[in-house]
């Protein structure tokens, strides 16, 4: 029966994913959205994490803006690559937002262009929209946190340096692929002299930018390779990461989503070396004496690192608490990892079963109770389940 119940925990999840799903750990929505500054509504992509419906009102995530999502093959790739490195727990669940431009707004929004009399250039006006409007949705309504990266192609790799010239205290990670720059209104000095001044970096910044190697790519690989002389000549900020890489014989469009796996495992590799460092070091020390409040603090000092509070992956979840159970007959410290998941996450319910089942191997029947009535309660009122699916777990819940 326990199997049973948990497929049908797991199917209903499975059921929240938006008609068309394509990725495994992200829904594939649409945000439409009118723009006081754009001065017109926007389709947007939007991609919540697994666990997003299930998590605790205390629980934010990162939010990652892609330009270009209007790329039909490009884009995708991308999406798949944040979900395959989610999955492997090498980056945090975020809240991903695909902006698209078309061929009427692309140079606009991308310049400093103005349209009449207008008193706002379009580049101004994307980043009014993106920081005026965009963030402060996601982080109101959708559980965003603070922490803001941006990722950019050619024109709107050259928009991530000019969002990250004028937003350094809102940028955290700026990812530019086969980028450029121009006079007006971010030149390679100026930009430049930006990354190398203390004083506009009061918290931390990562500045990653790539190109390809191929002939197409020669006027943006003989900036970029510019940029990395002058700054290879000047000490870095103290709170600033830049890493400059040469995407070997990639073209133009390839850079675009080739660079972006490699870029995102370094930007956070604190972050993805936790449960590597516990599997093949902690755990293999003999007598090692390691408990849940040493994983949550090597978490917490991940995010310090990276510059943001981080959540636990289930993955993390799963597997310290299955190698707990299963390797070492650890089963309190196997349900601790359990609850800790349930701290993050309350309303995903798989979680309150392992716990359950874990009790039942402890004979303590106090707390499989207590859990199981929680179980109830939170089954009762979930929208995702069906009436069927409810009594199969009823039935499970009220087994002897």
């Amino acid at each position: 029966m326990r199997k049973l119940i948990v497929s049908v925990i797991v199917l209903s999840l499975a059921a929240l994913k938006s008609f068309g799903q394509e990725y495994s750990l992200y829904s594939n929505e649409e945000l439409f959205m009118g723009s006081e500054y754009l001065k017109d509504s926007i389709k947007l992509n939007l991609h919540l994490p697994e666990t997003y419906p299930f998590s605790a009102e205390t629980t934010k995530y990162p939010v990652i803006i892609i330009f270009d999502s209007q790329h039909e093959r490009t884009y995708p790739q991308i999406i798949h690559s944040f979900d395959l490195l989610t999955s492997e727990t090498q980056i945090p669940e975020s809240i991903i937002i695909g902006v698209p431009f078309n061929r009427q707004n692309r140079f606009y929004l991308t310049s400093d262009q103005k349209r009449g009399d207008d008193t706002l250039s379009g580049i101004e006006r994307l980043e009014l929209f993106l920081f005026k409007e965009l963030v402060p949705k996601l982080q109101n309504e959708y559980k965003g946190n603070e922490f803001i990266s941006l990722i950019g192609h050619s024109r709107t790799a050259f928009l991530v340096n000019y969002l990250s010239f004028k937003r350094p205290g809102q940028v955290n990670l700026a990812i530019s692929l086969s980028g450029f720059f121009s006079d007006n209104p971010l030149s390679t000095k100026t930009f430049y002299e930006f990354l190398t001044e203390p004083t506009n970096f009061p918290t931390r910044f990562n500045y990653y930018y790539t190109v390809g190697t191929t002939l197409e790519e020669s006027t943006y690989l003989l900036q970029n390779r510019n940029l990395d002389s002058l700054l290879k000549a000047k000490q870095i900020p103290e709170n600033v990461k830049i890493v400059f890489s040469e995407t070997k014989n990639a073209n133009h469009i390839t850079n675009y989503w080739v660079s972006v796996p490699a870029i995102l495992i370094d930007a956070f590799s604190d972050y993805n070396s936790v449960l590597d460092r516990w599997f093949h070091d902690k755990l293999k020390k003999e007598n090692s004496d390691l408990s849940i409040r040493q994983f949550e603090a090597d978490i917490e000092k991940a995010g310090v690192s990276i510059g943001t509070i981080l959540n636990p992956n289930l993955t993390h979840i799963y597997s310290l608490a299955s190698h707990f159970a299963y390797e070492k007959e650890d089963y309190k410290t196997a349900i601790e990892f359990f609850e800790l998941g349930i701290k993050y996450f309350p309303d995903y319910l798989e979680l309150y079963v392992e716990i359950i089942e874990f009790y039942k191997v402890l004979n303590n029947n106090e707390r499989i109770n207590y859990y199981k009535s929680i179980l109830r309660e939170k089954t009762i009122k979930s929208s995702l389940l069906t009436s069927i699916e409810k009594e199969e777990i009823f039935e499970y819940i009220d087994k002897k």
